[in-house]
This record gives C-alpha cells, sequence and structure tokens, in this order.
C-alpha cells in the first residue's frame, strides 16, 4: 500500500516524503493517512455537485425566483435565482440556474449559509450587491461566496409583472423586504445594514487596496467584508484579536486587522477622512487598538535609528559645556564686543593698546627728563658746545615745516643729556640722529585686529 501511496503522487513530492521517511520511518503511516483523507473529500464533493447539477428545478417547486440576474462569484455569467424544495430531500434549497437547470445549489440553508447581506454598489446608486457565505463540504471553515448584482428599475418592473407588487410601488425597498422574508421562510436570513430604517450605528464603507488589488472594505454590525476581487475577505468581529494603523500621512493610512489565529490582514491607502469612523468602529466592538504596542514602537525606532545616534551626541556635547558656559549666554546682537572685552579683563595678554598707551608714558618721562635737565643747565650757566650745536641744529628743524614730525620723533627718542656726558664725547650726535627711531603702524592694526598678542 505505502508503494502504491508513493507512486500515487507527483515525483518531486515523492522525493521529499522519501527524505522525511528515511529519517523518521514513522512518518510514511502519517502521509499515507493524509492522502486517502484528501482523496475521500475530493470525491464527496464531485458526488455532490453531480448530484446537485443532476437534480433538475421542478416549476411547482418553486418559491422565489429572480430571472436573469448577474453573477459575479463564483462564476461570470447571467443565472436565475432560485429558492425551491429539493425532489430527492424535500427540503428548501437556493440555486443559481439556467433554464430550471442548476449551476450551483445550496441546500441546507438553515446550516449552509452563514452569513447573507445587501450591500450598496460604491459606483452605481442604482445597483445593489447580494452577498451569501455558505458552506455545506465537511470543513467547518472553509467558506464559498455567493455574489449577485441586482439593478434596481429592473428588479422592480420584475416584481410588479409577477403580480408580487403593485404598479404605484416604486420604491426599491419593498423588492428587499419581501426577499428577506422569503429567505426566513426557508432557514436563513439576508440583513440590510445600510438601510435608512436600521436603527442604531450606520453601516459604512471605504475603498482601500490589497496588495495591487483595489477594492472596498465594508465594516458591517458584526462582520467586516473586503470585496469584490479574489479572493474575498470575511471577518466576524468576534474573529478579530486587534487592529494597527501604520503609514498615516496627510491623506492617507493603513489598516492591519489582526485574526485571534495570528493571521494579518493589511489594508492601505484609505482615505485619511475615513479615520473616525473606522476608529468609532474599532471602539464600539471593543477591538484593541495596537499601533502603540512595543512591537511597532521597535519598528519605528529602528526606522529612526539614526537620528537617536545624533540625538546622543548632541546630548554629550550639552553635557560637556555645562563646567565652561552656556551658549546662550553669548549676546548675539553685540557682535562679540563685550565677550572680547570679559576675555581681556581675565586674561594677562593683551590686544597691543596697552603696549601704545604705556609707550606714550615712557615718551612722555623721558621729555620731562629732558626739559628738566635743560632747566638745570640754564641755571647753572654752562655753555657747552656739543649742546649749543644740538640745540642749533634743532631750532633750524623747528624752523622748517617740512621736518616738523622729524623733530617731534627726535625729542621723544632723544638720549638724555646725562647719558651723553657719561661718554664724555660728542660723536654720538650724528648717530643718534641717524637712525630711525620709528613705529610700525601695520603691526599695530594687526594686533587691534586679532585683539590677542602672541609671544
Amino acid at each position: 500500500m505505502a508503494a502504491l501511496f508513493l507512486n500515487s503522487v507527483p515525483r518531486e513530492l515523492r522525493e521529499k516524503i522519501e527524505q522525511v521517511c528515511f529519517s523518521n520511518p514513522l512518518a510514511l503511516d502519517v502521509f499515507e493517512e493524509l492522502y486517502q483523507y484528501t482523496r475521500d473529500t475530493i470525491e464527496v464533493r464531485k458526488k455532490t455537485k453531480s448530484e446537485s447539477v443532476n437534480s433538475e428545478v421542478l416549476e411547482d417547486s418553486v418559491i422565489f425566483q429572480l430571472k436573469d440576474v448577474s453573477v459575479l462569484t463564483p462564476f461570470r455569467k447571467k443565472l436565475n435565482l432560485v429558492i425551491s424544495v429539493s425532489p430527492v430531500t424535500g427540503k428548501p434549497t437556493l440555486s443559481l440556474s439556467k433554464d430550471m437547470t442548476p449551476q450551483l445549489t445550496i441546500s441546507e440553508l438553515n446550516k449552509g449559509v452563514k452569513f447573507a447581506t445587501f450591500l450598496p454598489f460604491p459606483e452605481k446608486a442604482n445597483v445593489v450587491y447580494l452577498f451569501i457565505c455558505y458552506n455545506q463540504g465537511p470543513e467547518p471553515n472553509e467558506n464559498e461566496f455567493v455574489l449577485v448584482t441586482m439593478n434596481k428599475d429592473v428588479t422592480l418592473k420584475q416584481f410588479v409583472t409577477s403580480g408580487l407588487l403593485t404598479s404605484e410601488v416604486n420604491d426599491f425597498s419593498y423588492c428587499i423586504d419581501y426577499i428577506r422574508k422569503q429567505a426566513i421562510l426557508v432557514g436563513f436570513r439576508i440583513s440590510d445594514p445600510f438601510s435608512v430604517s436600521t436603527s442604531g450605528p450606520k453601516s459604512f464603507h471605504v475603498e482601500a487596496h490589497r496588495g495591487t488589488k483595489e477594492g472596498t472594505l465594508y465594516f458591517l454590525p458584526d462582520h467586516v467584508l473586503f470585496g469584490f476581487k479574489k479572493p474575498i475577505l470575511l471577518f466576524s468581529s468576534q474573529e478579530i484579536e486587534s487592529i494597527t494603523y501604520s503609514s498615516i500621512t496627510r491623506l492617507t493610512f493603513n489598516v492591519t486587522l489582526i485574526t485571534k489565529n495570528g493571521d494579518k490582514f493589511e489594508f492601505s491607502m484609505i482615505d485619511q477622512n475615513e479615520f473616525t469612523l473606522i476608529d468609532d468602529y474599532v471602539k464600539r466592538k471593543q477591538v484593541i487598538d495596537n499601533s502603540m504596542s512595543e512591537e511597532n514602537k521597535a519598528k519605528t525606532a529602528h526606522k529612526d535609528q539614526n537620528a537617536a545616534e545624533h540625538s546622543s551626541l548632541l546630548a554629550e556635547a550639552a553635557q560637556q559645556l555645562k563646567g565652561e558656559g552656556q551658549v546662550s549666554e553669548i549676546p548675539l546682537e553685540s557682535d562679540d564686543e563685550e565677550a572680547d572685552v570679559d576675555f581681556e579683563g581675565d586674561s594677562n595678554l593683551s590686544d597691543g593698546s596697552d603696549m601704545v598707551s604705556n609707550s606714550e608714558d615712557d615718551e612722555d618721562e623721558m621729555e620731562n627728563e629732558g626739559s628738566d635737565e635743560d632747566e638745570e643747565e640754564q641755571d647753572e650757566g654752562e655753555d657747552r658746545e656739543d649742546n649749543g650745536g644740538s640745540e642749533n641744529a634743532k631750532k633750524v628743524q623747528k624752523n622748517d615745516p617740512n621736518v616738523e614730525d622729524e623733530d617731534e620723533d627726535d625729542q621723544q627718542y632723544a638720549l638724555p643729556q646725562g647719558m651723553e656726558n657719561t661718554f664724555g664725547a660728542n660723536d654720538f650726535d650724528e648717530l643718534t640722529h641717524s637712525i630711525p627711531l620709528t613705529m610700525d603702524n601695520e603691526d599695530e592694526e594687526e594686533d587691534d585686529d586679532s585683539g590677542v598678542e602672541y609671544d
């Protein structure tokens, strides 16, 4: 049996099974059991479908019928929506048929239909959806869907023609009420959450994307539905564990639904104007909002890691500056002049202004000493030839306007009289007058500009 089972599967799958069984020989029995279960399930489905197709709908068994409705799921074609009594089981059935031959049949409506509702068509106000979620297979969570569209005007006209409504009625809500009553009679209910007469919080729908597919996200009283491009997603409110908002921008945001099984379904590019409606729905259903969970915070922190590193570096630099004064203490409007004054007061160095003032004081002292000595020589009556010659030369220079500055410089930097007498010679007069002792103004300007004199 094991060899026959392995020969029935594709070669690549058989090789993988053999590798697993080589390390664990007991796994072969598990694979064989799984294979047998899958084959039996497929056979049951084929048998159910063949029985449904072969059983024709009898005219006298029809309870209610809508002709030529547009079926979008599970196939796309024009069919009749028929509620009838099965000739085999004698129980009500819902079928999509062509010329009284069913293309799809849902039996045991009280158990098979899990959810049914009327929904608005977002792009067309004159069209309405009829959505049915059913399951009649062995797997309880293996849901299948029926989606049909009904034109309001055509359906209303058909009701009047069949005598179900009078010609004076032109409100499509009467058609919906009639269909809902027929569904209740055969064992299932069809909700109408967008009806004006519905009390309580209103249902709403928003446009969203599921990956690259654009669709409509319906927020219903007990369900959240995304459609209608395959795969259609239907969530019960009780199945949703938490919700997360992400990628929030000025125009759009994303919503991620997390089920109790841990499955995540993200819907993107939702208009920012719909945020309040969705958030109110989440709070009303007491769904946990995990937008600020530690996991999502960690993702945000990972994205902003570089910014955090820069902030830490700035904080470290600010800590180092605490002992050296605050940056805000520097007067930005004063061009640092006041700061320069404080710096000069705390420093032993100067910007050159003290040198100039000190040199001027020395020159004044030298002139006073020279004048005192001249007065003493005049009182004592000592007329020396060297001094006379020197005085005559100075007088000639004073009378000449072209040498006025040179005379002042000579007076400022002339040797005191006592020093000339010490050497006892007059040979130094020409030497002292020939050496130009002038201040370098350019150096002073450079020192003034720098503000600091360097040794």
